[in-house]
């Protein structure tokens, strides 16, 4: 059945770089944002670790995301809490037209492609883009999926299906910032998940993947 564009929408990938508008807050710390948004991140860690463990990334899996509990990130969360639907880094965006809690984040977590980007003395010379990506480590790619599978079931909820990763990743603009070998391996395992689900899309990373294999 196809996704409709609600769906879409709300499949928010955790890489914290959403093509969804944010929806407004009025930026107060409440006890009951707190909460909700506490409840969000943990649920979303756990998501991630469950697959991480399932694919033998046991430390990772234990140390994902630690940087949204550091003051920057968690109350600025709690601020722009967007009710379980959608990240809080987006109401951040809306209010302050930047999110402070995203650029800290991005940083320190090396899951994220937005963390492998240098300067490129290669693309200078040519006259090109100075920061340019950098290829990815495989165990953080495999993190990188588990992130992304794990943000889908955490913001669409019932309507999560093993589609949902693709279709946020397809919609966006994560390829065209990525390595492109990095894309190409990220978007295959996402398709074998679309395809032959979860179960299959594990084992293809445990047996294969992370152990070298030959990627097209």
């Amino acid at each position: 059945m196809g996704k409709t564009e609600t769906d879409k929408k709300q499949a928010a990938g955790g890489d914290g770089m959403s093509h969804i508008a944010g929806t407004p807050t009025d930026g107060v710390l409440t006890a009951g944002k707190a909460a909700g948004h506490l409840r969000t991140v943990l649920h979303h860690k756990r998501l991630v670790a469950e697959g991480c463990f399932q694919v033998g990334l046991y430390w990772q899996g234990l140390t994902h995301d630690l940087s949204k509990f550091s003051p920057t990130e968690f109350l600025n969360g709690v601020r722009f809490y967007q009710n379980g639907v959608q990240s809080p880094n987006n109401g951040e965006r809306v209010k302050k037209g930047y999110s402070e809690a995203w650029m800290h984040h991005k940083g320190r977590n090396r899951h994220h492609y937005e963390y492998w980007t240098d300067y490129s003395i290669e693309a200078v010379r040519a006259g090109r883009d100075p920061v340019q990506p950098v290829r990815m480590p495989r165990r953080y790619v495999a993190e990188m999926l588990m992130d992304r599978i794990a943000a889908s079931k955490t913001y669409m909820k019932d309507r999560y299906t093993d589609e949902a990763p693709l279709n946020y990743y397809s919609s966006g603009k994560a390829k065209q910032l990525l390595h492109e070998r990095t894309a190409a391996e990220l978007e295959r395992m996402l398709k074998i998940l679309a395809k032959k689900g979860e179960k299959e899309c594990f084992r293809f990373v445990r047996d294969y993947y992370l152990k070298g294999g030959k990627m097209r």
